[in-house]
Formats: structure tokens, sequence, C-alpha cells
């Protein structure tokens, strides 16, 4: 299907102009672009699959799946390692699927217009032989005008946006508005997986020239409560805040954070996870963890890229056992229940090893099976009761 072209001139904050033009059309990537490129690559690997069978039994036509990526770049880095368009593209390549990915590339810098366009048109061969992927020629244009007048194109033609995933990795933290990811996630199985720049949004952030790209990103004014704190409760209040704000603004029912350190341990970004599925968040958890097994989701520039290594074990069976057993006291749950409250308020997506746990330490008690129930928790209509300080 041909989509709306894009023609416009690129309508940028200075903020990302400034951000986006030091640096040059190719530039070397840093260790936390691996990790944050990994956990795409995991997700899309079990993303694209799901999507794709989901879509398959849609009544909407054509059947499809999107993948969107708002800052392309150039398509690869110094080093020739590839970005995330070549990522996600390589991925639908080498993956078997019931309905193809329709990719949608945007970028507002010419010269890395023109690079991504070139390694797309190098892949044209493999592209033209595959069932599972079609790929536009990239927009040129700034992703909060291109998006939103591709989602009007579909909105005038009554067709379906979606099954999709938008990937919004901005520079800096003001490209990206609260309105444009809530625009995306009006439509159903639909996804947005975005960046914020900490580093800056707390160098900027009492300056008054930057109040309106505050104010842009966060769909309001509530940002401002954080001005005068010290920072580590500035910090958590803008995470916080923002993370409130896609919840009631861009009506995300679920939303996943992921922290970036540096060397020094200070936080550099956040990547943020929006779905309205549990088992979209159950898949991006997964993708997590696989690069740092803690939960805590941190990763920091002092560990090799190429292994990608634990930071802690702060957030292990052990730990979710204790959370339960507190947190669910004296309450009556079924499997599926408990799965939920794990995605939903713990860093955790396994759980089935903590029950055990807890059955062994007898704070947990099977209340209900359903009949040829095996033993274990696999059935989810399993009841199961949590009582911290009863022997049962």
């Amino acid at each position: 299907m041909q989509l709306l072209k894009w023609s416009g001139s690129p309508l940028l904050s200075p903020q990302q102009s400034e951000m986006s033009d030091s640096l040059p059309t190719v530039w070397p990537a840093d260790p936390h672009t691996f990790a944050k490129h990994a956990i795409l690559k995991r997700f899309l690997e079990a993303w694209f699959p799901i999507l794709s069978r989901q879509a398959a039994t849609l009544a909407t036509s054509p059947r499809k799946i999107l993948y969107v990526d708002g800052f392309a770049g150039p398509g690869e880095y110094e080093g020739r390692e590839p970005g995330s368009p070549v990522i996600a593209l390589n991925v639908a390549l080498n993956t078997r699927l019931p309905t193809p990915v329709h990719f949608v590339f945007v970028e507002h810098r010419p010269d890395r217009h023109a690079h991504l366009t070139q390694i797309i048109d190098r892949e044209r061969s493999r592209i033209g032989a595959s069932t599972n992927v079609v790929v536009e020629t990239p927009y040129l244009g700034s992703c909060d005008e291109v998006l939103p007048a591709i989602l009007n194109d579909y909105d005038r033609r009554g067709i379906e946006f979606g099954p999709a995933l938008a990937f919004l990795d901005q520079f800096g933290y003001s490209a990206v508005s609260m309105n444009l990811i809530g625009r995306i996630m009006r439509y159903r199985q639909c996804e947005v997986f975005s960046y914020l720049d900490y580093k800056d949004m707390n160098r900027w952030i009492s300056d008054p020239d930057k109040q309106s790209a505050f104010t842009r990103a966060y769909g309001g004014e509530e940002w401002r409560d954080a001005v005068p704190l010290p920072e580590a409760r500035r910090r958590a209040m803008l995470l916080d805040r923002y993370k409130a704000a896609l919840r009631s603004r861009a009506k995300v029912q679920y939303v996943q954070s992921f922290s970036m350190f540096d060397q020094a341990g200070a936080l550099l970004y956040w990547l943020l996870f929006c779905t309205n599925h549990l088992k979209g968040l159950e898949e991006m958890k997964k993708a997590m963890w696989k690069v740092d097994g803690s939960g805590g989701f941190r990763f920091s520039d002092r560990d090799d890229p190429d292994q990608l290594q634990l930071l802690d074990q702060a957030f292990g069976q052990d730990w979710l056992a204790d959370t339960l057993a507190v947190e669910l006291d004296s309450q009556s749950l079924s499997i599926e229940e408990v799965q939920a409250f794990v995605l939903t308020r713990t860093p955790c997506y396994l759980f089935k090893a903590a029950l055990n746990k807890l059955l062994a330490r007898r704070q947990l008690s099977v209340v209900s099976r359903p009949p040829g129930s095996k033993s274990g928790f696999a059935d989810e209509k399993i009841v199961v009761r949590f009582e911290r300080n009863s022997l049962f």
C-alpha cells in the first residue's frame, strides 16, 4: 500500500536541531547505544511474529503490521555497525512471518536521509526476494509533522493504523510531543518505544528559553515542580511525572522505563515503552532482562558493549518472593492475577520460582486447582493464597 508522501521542510525544536546538527552525517556509536539496540532487536524478534499472527486474523485489509522509526538517522554508524532501521529490517528478513512488516523510516536531516536511502537501496534485492517486508523510500522531514500527516491519511481513507510499533529515538527530550504519543496510542495494538535525555533535561530545566520544550514533552506544566528540588529528587519527579502524563494524557495503560548510566554512574537517559497490552509489556521485559538480568534495567558505559554484563542481582526470585509475601498478604489470587501484578507492579516478569519459594516457606497455599490441572503453577486458573506470617 502506498502511504502519503512527505515533501515538507523539517520542523525541529531548537534543542533537537542543536543536538542533531552537532554530529556529522555518520558518527561513532556509544556503548549505551549498543545496549539500546540490543533491547530493540530482542523485542522485535518476539514482537514481529506475535503481531504478524494477530494481524493475520484481523478483518481489516490489507493485513500487515507497521514498524515506524521516527528518528531513523543514517542507517549505520562510523564503524559500519547497523543503525536501528537496519537492525529492524534484518530481524524481519530473517523471520518467517504470516503477514508482512511495512517499514516507515523518517529522518529530518537531508544528508542522513540520503545516506539511509542509499543503504535501503542496497538491500532492495533482499527486500524484493522476501514476502516478509515492504519498505518505502524514507521520508525526509520532522517526525512530529510526518507521522501526524501519515495518521491523518489513514483516518481520511478509513484504514486501520496498526498493529504498529513506533520507535521514537529522538535527540534530546522535546522532539516527541505528548500529543504525538497519545495520537499513536489511540489506535488499537499500537505501541511506542521512546527516549528522554535526562542529562540535557537536568542541564536546561532552569533555562526560561527551554520551558516550552519541557511543556511540549509533558503535555502540561507539572515538570515545573521538579525545578527547585535537589538533583536526586528532581530526577525521580521528572520520571514519575512523565510516566503519569503518559497514562493520563496519552492514555497509556502500561509504562515500562529503562535507565542508562555512564562510566561514573550518572544517569544519561530513559527509555520508555508504552503499551496497552500485558503481552507487549511481558515481551519488552524479557528483552530488557536479557540485556540486564537484574531487572533494574541499568546499563553502564563501563561494561563491554559486546557482553552487556549484568550490574546486580537486586531483583531475583528471592527478592520477588519477599515482595509478593508483603504486598499480597492475606489475598487469594489466580495465577493470571499474580502474573498481572508481577508485570505491572515489579521489575520482573518471571514469578513461578518465587511462588515455589513461598510454598516451601509455607507462606503460600493452593486454594483451588481446575480439574485435570497438573502440579505446579502452569494453569492460570489456579488460585493461591498469600499468608505472610501464617503456617497454614
